[in-house]
């Protein structure tokens, strides 16, 4: 597809260094919403709240694995983002997806909410501003922000590059063979990700406040 100048081997659009120039523009773009906050942080690792203890299990193991990522923003306005192709989880979630080893995002309650009835996910308004009781929504309402605040996870896979051997494909052999990744890769690179999570998201952020 790109004529012989992609890097198979995990090198340029494969690779997560890629986000350095994310995070360089997420920089800039934090200083356009200056009145808006916003902290993202690993919330889960390897299916453990404990990051540290998943971290050494994976270590121990010799593999990798991924972890959930989740972003809060205070201060959004209300009336950021559109009901159809430019609602805000549209875009929050277009931006997103450019982060290598992403593999889902949820709002709010997210895919808990199949499970709930609606009088139980409704956010009770509890004032004229717009602020609710609960925030399952997530602070959008009809891919418009709502004033609340603004909540997503996303899902981060486990690095391909794990020093277990494995199986796969040989071309030049035209057989299955076993294999193994050699050199320094992270066992866990959701670790990395809730820098770029903020970055992206004030990306998107600033693009709708200079839109108006």
């Amino acid at each position: 597809k790109f004529g012989g100048f992609n890097d198979y081997r995990g090198g340029g659009h494969s690779s997560g260094r890629l986000t350095v120039a994310l995070v360089a523009a997420g920089v800039v773009a934090k200083k356009v919403v200056d009145a808006i906050f916003l902290e993202a942080k690993l919330i889960e690792a390897g299916g453990m709240a404990d990051i540290e203890m998943a971290i050494n299990r994976a270590v121990e193991a010799q593999d990798s694995i991924g972890g959930i990522v989740e972003c809060r923003v205070t201060g959004v306005p209300v009336g950021f983002g559109a009901p159809f192709f430019d609602s805000i989880e549209s875009l929050i979630s277009h931006a997103v997806f450019s982060i290598p080893a992403i593999k889902g995002i949820e709002f709010g309650s997210g895919f808990a909410a199949a499970a709930m009835y609606g009088s139980m996910h409704n956010d009770a308004i509890t004032e004229s501003s717009g602020k609710t009781a609960t925030n399952h929504a997530g602070g959008i309402n009809g891919g418009i922000s709502n004033g609340n605040e603004l909540v997503f996870r996303v899902a981060v896979k486990p690095t391909s590059s794990t020093p277990r051997p494995q199986q796969t494909w040989n071309r030049d052999t035209d057989s299955v063979e076993s294999f193994e990744v050699k050199g320094r890769h992270d066992l866990c690179i959701a670790l990395r990700v809730p820098v770029v999570v903020e970055a992206v998201t004030a990306i998107v952020l600033a693009d709708l406040k200079l839109i108006g």
